[in-house]
């Protein structure tokens, strides 16, 4: 008994002693990074004269600002500074011109659109733009279509794939029945299809219509920009795209319609335009002088998924009320703002989080302007709707004002693999959200008029945000999505307009546009929540004490998800 005894504390000690120096090693890792990022922030860049400002458009340049003290990027830049940095080096001396690499471009159509406009502006002090490449799709032919000269190598290897528009939509019915779950979607708005792939094997007329008439009218905008930028007919470019001439194409194809300037090797390129000091635009960045004005308008990014709660990953691009809260509240207490853009690029999430961020706009009694990127759709628009004007791009979705109920069962395939459920309820509805209960109508009938109560404040939200009747607004609901000129005309929207047009737009209604500065409000991510949310879970499961605790144990397993829990998603 003895040697039992003695063999386990040994065991223990030694799992204790790994688990131990696991973590002090990770610290150490942590120290480091944090010293290198504290000497290359630290280290002066300068430009020289003749300097071409290189923007790699394969980086992605997120919307949202975030403090992150782990980041090896440490001179990554976010999109709003891109277009600073370009816009800022147009009256610089030193900098001759751009280059804009548009391979495995990540940027939206709506982002393009804003980049294009400072393009557009730096084109006017004379100084080039020259776009390359050698994979060419839509969105980097309207990038390039931006710039003085595109040019792509003379090679049949080149890859060219201009389309009209493909959407592949799978529709899981089939493989879940096979599976044994059910997925019962409850949602109000007939055009509100999310989840629809789950309980169909095809797709909704209602989907249907929503989806071609908006990648229709996307087309349409995209076929008009090209026709501008590059002063071609816009028959002769819609004509060769929907008859397929210019996919599965190369470069020689751009060329033979025009849309590119010229077929050359970038390095001979380089030689003939005699090209030598090229600078990445995030170096160029770190030159710049910040200029601060007595007034100042605040940024504020409202980017990615809203939830309730905080993601397990602290850098992850999402809006919870108490991160977005936080952030407002600076921007309140500060009395040099005078003004508040809120950058929105989200599909929605959480009814209950987007009702909290509503209520701590609609209470700022500094002025609200929203400035929508990509999306800002469902939950997305609901905060929206509490700001006291709202911008969008053309190409920007908004909208999907409606509400949608994701409950699976799981009861068939439980008994497919031998599982018997157990269980013992107390009241009625008790197990409204259980894996393996039947979903009766009853059931159905009481999560729909959950929904319908939250639709209908929804619809009040709008309708008060937007000096709208209920009816009005009901005829644009319904889950309908709808572009940003679309969203101008029934009045979701007051204008159409860039980041940076809100932002002049915001100062010129405040009457300081002659004097201010923009400030961007970071998230700033601690290294406890960092350290926590990475490197505790180890230490959790290396520890043979909270191993050998069936309490410990029953705690990590839920607190960490791995127990799994009924899925519901009452939200937009």
């Amino acid at each position: 008994m003895f040697v039992f005894k003695w063999l386990f504390n040994f065991i223990k000690f030694i799992v204790r002693e790994i688990s131990s120096m696991i973590i002090k090693f990770a610290f150490l890792i942590l120290l480091g990074v944090i010293a290198f990022n504290y000497f290359s922030n630290n280290k002066k860049t300068t430009i020289t004269k003749k300097s071409y400002l290189k923007v790699d458009l394969s980086k992605t340049y997120t919307e949202t600002l975030i403090q992150n003290p782990l980041s090896f990027n440490s001179k990554g830049i976010n999109f709003y500074q891109l277009l600073k940095s370009i816009s800022l080096s147009k009256d610089d001396s030193n900098v001759e011109g751009i280059l804009l690499f548009f391979d495995n471009n990540t940027l939206s159509k709506s982002q393009i659109n804003e980049l294009g406009e400072v393009l557009n502006e730096f084109k006017v002090s004379n100084k080039p733009i020259y776009s390359y490449g050698a994979l060419m799709d839509n969105n980097s032919l309207l990038l390039s279509s931006y710039s003085t000269e595109t040019l792509m190598p003379p090679s049949a290897s080149t890859s060219v794939n201009i389309s009209g528009y493909s959407k592949d939509i799978p529709y899981f019915k089939n493989l879940t029945e096979k599976l044994g779950i059910d997925v019962n979607v409850i949602h109000v708005g007939d055009f509100k299809t999310y989840g629809e792939n789950y309980t169909r094997n095809e797709m909704s007329e209602e989907n249907r219509s929503d989806l071609k008439r908006v990648l229709n009218k996307g087309y349409s905008y995209f076929v008009e920009d090209i026709s501008k930028n590059l002063s071609i007919e816009k028959g002769s470019i819609d004509d060769a795209i929907l008859n397929g001439e210019l996919m599965g194409e190369s470069s020689e194809a751009l060329s033979k319609y025009n849309l590119i300037t010229s077929l050359k090797y970038w390095e001979n390129f380089k030689k003939e335009k005699n090209i030598d000091n090229i600078m990445d635009i995030e170096s160029y960045a770190t030159t710049l002088k910040s200029v601060s004005a007595d007034n100042k308008i605040a940024i504020i990014y409202a980017d990615g998924e809203i939830n309730y709660t905080a993601s397990r990953n602290p850098t992850a691009s999402t809006i919870t009320p108490d991160r977005f809260i936080s952030a407002l509240e600076k921007a309140s207490e500060d009395n040099s703002i005078k003004g508040i853009v809120i950058r929105v690029n989200s599909p929605g999430g959480s009814a209950l989080a987007s009702d909290i961020i509503y209520n701590s706009i609609k209470n700022i009694e500094k002025p609200v302007y929203i400035s929508i990127g990509s999306v800002a759709a469902s939950g997305g628009y609901y905060i929206s709707t509490a700001a006291k004007k709202i911008f969008a791009d053309k190409n920007s979705i908004t909208g999907s004002i409606g509400v949608v109920s994701l409950i699976p069962n799981f009861k068939a395939l439980s008994d497919k693999v031998g599982i018997n459920m157990n269980e013992i309820n107390l009241g009625k509805f008790a197990d409204l959200y259980s894996l393996t209960s039947p979903m009766t109508d009853e059931r159905k009938e009481k999560i729909y008029s959950a929904n319908f109560k939250v639709y209908h404040e929804f619809l009040n939200r709008v309708a008060s945000g937007r000096g709208m009747t209920i009816e009005d607004v009901e005829k644009i609901a319904q889950g309908k999505i709808w572009l940003g000129k679309e969203a101008l005309d029934n009045g979701l929207i007051d204008s159409l307009g860039s980041l940076n047009t809100t932002v002049t737009t915001l100062a010129t209604d405040l009457e300081i546009a002659d004097n201010f500065s923009v400030i961007e409000i970071a998230y700033e991510e601690d290294l406890k929540s960092i350290f926590e949310a990475s490197l505790l879970p180890i230490q959790k499961i290396l520890s043979l004490k909270n191993l050998t605790n069936t309490k410990n144990l029953k705690s990590f397993v839920e607190n960490e998800e791995i127990f799994f829990k009924p899925i519901l998603y009452l939200s937009f």
